[in-house]
């Protein structure tokens, strides 16, 4: 049976899905949300591609904000997947500088730590991620993100699935992490664009409009 692969973003973790998984499950929908190591994008690839590749025949694989870099690589010549979800998420050629199509807000929040990881100003955090959940809510997301590591390692050459899999992109209007001409540019990739005006994290104040679109694929 087909099954969803969910890949989430920076900072973050497979506990973002939470709610999406449970408005799958309601749906008959089987998910697995990815735990990415946020190590560089070599290791998060690989993480990736290997729930993606036990994943069923036909399945949907999901990628929020820096989880579409990693599911355009990870998913790349698997005959599993049946479609590619790109959720206000980064949809371009290999090697392009996803950086330079952040919003100015989050590149000034961004802060290094100690142990030489980055993260995102918590004062900042909500604003930028979760503009549209209540502040009790908010403070519990901000509270589990976690520290990213920029990738040391060389380009990872290889052509992204979205060329040869079929591909909708969500952009999200409200967002004040990827611009929304940032995220329209990339949407000019995919086969079938949706609009929603939310912020950057859907899946946190509409899970169920997020697992109705996922199921639409299954």
């Amino acid at each position: 049976m087909a099954e969803v692969v969910l890949v989430h973003g920076a900072w973050h973790g497979s506990w973002c899905w939470d709610r999406v998984v449970t408005e799958l499950d309601l749906l008959g929908v089987t998910a697995t949300a990815v735990e990415l190591p946020l190590a560089g994008l070599a290791a998060d690839v690989a993480a990736a591609r290997a729930a993606i590749e036990a994943a069923g025949h036909g399945s949907v694989v999901v990628g929020h904000s820096y989880g579409g870099s990693v599911i355009s690589l990870a998913a790349a010549g698997l005959p599993n997947v049946a479609r590619l979800i790109y959720l206000a998420a980064f949809m371009t050629e290999t090697g392009a500088d996803t950086i330079a199509l952040i919003s100015e807000k989050l590149g000034q929040s961004i802060v290094a730590d100690e142990a030489g990881g980055f993260n995102v100003d918590p004062v900042a955090a909500p604003g930028i991620f979760y503009g549209d959940a209540d502040p009790a809510t908010a403070a519990e997301m901000v509270a589990r993100l976690r520290p990213l590591t920029l990738d040391t390692g060389g380009p990872i050459e290889i052509e992204p699935a979205w060329k040869s899999v079929p591909a909708t992109y969500v952009v999200c209007t409200n967002d004040h992490a990827i611009p929304v001409g940032a995220q329209r540019q990339m949407a000019e990739h995919a086969e079938t664009v949706i609009q929603w005006p939310t912020d950057h994290s859907p899946f946190v104040t509409r899970p169920a409009a997020v697992a109705e679109l996922i199921a639409r694929y299954v």
